[in-house]
């Protein structure tokens, strides 16, 4: 009977080492090798947020029933549901994931303010990027296919209240930020990036992404958002692979929406 040490857990953490196409000497790709791997598996990531999603799904009954404002309603409810996939999120991670803020990667003090400027950069060029190159040839090759016009669904109410668009705004640029993009960066393409290579965890990130935006249209309006959500999504995946922080998307995410709420309000 032969007796032979265990072997490392290889579903846990890939045997293969990172393979960063850049100049090695550069102080990014330092970060980026000293990186440890996520120690979640991708099944874990997505059942976690299936129960995160239900539990908000629940929260927000009594406050569609309690807002006799329909779109307030649903934007707060929104909110609130998000909140609570974010805190389940992170309860999650804090009870069974100690190192998660390590892996994730927040900049060191000195770093933040070139973190922040870096990705507040991205997201201005990000903006025009998806929404009037990816945004129009997706428009025109959906609209060819259904022979109609096509025009993404509105995300946001026509004729808000006063209410409802400080809750727009707060959901918008604070709330929805934070908490998509701690489960499709942070959890889930960190989770299928360190298993199966960056390509298969930008397409999770991206995918994922763009489904969560889907809203009751016309199919091809709706398809049109989901396919700007879904290159969003791996643009997004990508700026955080390139920066090594949680931090970087989230910003880029903000400015954004920012710039989308601002043209929608200043537009109408």
């Amino acid at each position: 009977m032969s007796a032979e040490p265990p072997g490392p857990d290889l579903d846990r953490v890939p045997p293969r080492p990172d393979r960063l196409p850049v100049d090695p000497t550069h102080e990014d790709v330092t970060r980026l090798q000293s990186r440890p791997r996520a120690t979640w598996r991708p099944w874990e990531a997505i059942a976690v947020y299936v129960v995160a999603f239900i539990l908000g799904g629940i929260t927000t009954i009594p406050i569609l029933g309690w807002i006799e404002n329909e779109d307030l309603a649903v934007l707060s409810a929104s909110a609130v549901a998000s909140i609570v996939i974010a805190g389940t999120l992170l309860g999650w991670l804090s009870a069974t994931q100690p190192g998660w803020p390590d892996i994730m990667g927040f900049p060191a003090r000195r770093e933040w303010w070139a973190e922040i400027r870096s990705s507040i950069g991205f997201g201005l060029a990000l903006y025009p990027a998806m929404v009037f190159v990816v945004g129009v040839i997706l428009a025109v090759l959906l609209g060819v296919i259904s022979g109609e016009a096509v025009e993404a669904p509105e995300q946001v109410p026509s004729e808000p209240s006063t209410a409802t668009v400080i809750v727009t705004v707060v959901y918008g640029i604070v709330i929805a930020p934070l908490s998509e993009e701690l489960f499709f960066r942070g959890v889930l393409f960190r989770a299928v990036r360190d298993r199966y290579g960056l390509v298969s965890g930008l397409l999770a990130s991206g995918v994922g992404f763009g489904l969560i935006h889907f809203l009751d249209a016309d199919w091809q309006d709706a398809l049109l958002l989901i396919g700007v959500m879904f290159f969003n999504g791996i643009a997004l995946a990508w700026w955080y692979e390139r920066r090594g922080t949680i931090v970087a998307p989230i910003v880029a995410h903000v400015v954004f929406n920012v710039i989308g709420l601002t043209l929608i309000y200043t537009l109408r």
